[in-house]
């Protein structure tokens, strides 16, 4: 299978060398094309009017692999028109921390791979606890597995397959679960102002004291991993039928 990996934490993150390294050595043909630099939350963003520079890179497990100025997005976008048209399949990740949740809004690693959606190829994100990076290779193993799952029996057009990995040494199984609203306890610290006039920093945290339920957040926090098919489509279609009557 020809593979298109990317990623948003940058072309030198751990999680994108495992990835690439354990579909490779699955016999897979590996093309990596991911951001220059870390891109966390890019979410779907695009670079435009402004020029990409592509510079390429060593990755063990691939065939060829590049470094791009742009967003999670644009490598995806520009690999499936330029550096590797034919592929047939995006994997985008492994990505430091979860994507699971309303995260997958901001998250540039799901973005990369519904871009490939987008572009009529399947594709997966996976994503891994970001106080594991020891177990980078098993999340790449089980990447590996759902992979192969998926290539039997492979999800409809426009959808993306979410895969998280949790904390735990050796996930307890795998779970299918819905997506679930992350609350977070945000703050924004002012930092010293400087020329151009006042600076702020976004910090905080999850709430994570939440009624449990039948969601990916809560079955990552018992040990499992977690898989939930994601699509483009954010109509609200109750809502939307609900307009008719208005206009």
């Amino acid at each position: 299978m020809k593979i298109l990996i990317s990623n948003d934490d940058g072309i030198l993150a751990p999680g994108l060398c495992a990835l690439a390294r354990a579909f490779g050595e699955a016999g897979h043909e590996v093309v990596v094309s991911a951001p220059d630099r870390q891109r966390s939350a890019a979410s779907h963003s695009l670079s435009i009017g402004r020029p990409l520079t592509v510079q390429e890179a060593n990755m063990p497990g691939a065939l060829r692999a590049y470094a791009v100025s742009g967003t999670p997005a644009d490598c995806v976008k520009l690999g499936l028109h330029k550096l590797f048209p034919e592929a047939e399949y995006v994997v985008s990740g492994i990505n430091h921390g979860y994507n699971a949740g309303s995260d997958v809004l901001y998250s540039g690693t799901v973005a990369a791979a519904m871009e490939g959606a987008l572009e009529g190829r399947h594709a997966m994100a996976v994503s891994l606890a970001d106080s594991r990076e020891d177990t980078y290779p098993l999340a790449a193993e089980m990447a590996l597995d759902v992979f192969g799952r998926l290539l039997d029996h492979p999800l409809p057009p426009l959808c993306v397959l979410n895969l998280n990995y949790p904390k735990v040494d050796r996930a307890l199984g795998i779970r299918v679960a819905p997506l679930r609203r992350i609350h977070y306890f945000d703050e924004y610290v002012q930092d010293p102002a400087g020329k151009e006039g006042c600076c702020f920093r976004l910090t905080g945290c999850a709430n994570e004291d939440v009624e449990e339920g039948d969601d990916d957040f809560t079955w990552l926090r018992r040990g499992y991993a977690t898989v939930t098919a994601l699509g483009f489509d954010m109509t609200a279609y109750a809502a939307t039928d609900a307009l008719r009557t208005l206009f």
